[in-house]
């Protein structure tokens, strides 16, 4: 069965039109990943900065709080 030039027309622009939308999807996808991974990498920085935080006034409560020795407790 042969088919006719418009037909064979039509069937080309047919599948570009499935290309294009699936191409469309893929880009909206893609698109999406791509402001979860700028949400997470915010995410990051911000817990990152607040570990930093912690550390600081962990040094800081550390250095105020003199070390103490403990006794040695002898035998008798």
């Amino acid at each position: 069965m042969e088919k006719t030039p418009k037909q064979i027309e039509r069937n080309v622009s047919a599948s570009f039109g499935y290309v294009k939308k699936d191409m469309l999807m893929l880009n909206d996808a893609f698109s999406d990943m791509h402001d979860k991974i700028q949400h997470l990498s915010l995410n990051h920085a911000m817990l990152l900065e607040e570990v930093e935080k912690l550390r600081n006034e962990l040094s800081k409560v550390a250095k105020k709080t003199p070390a103490t020795k403990k006794k040695a407790v002898k035998k008798k």
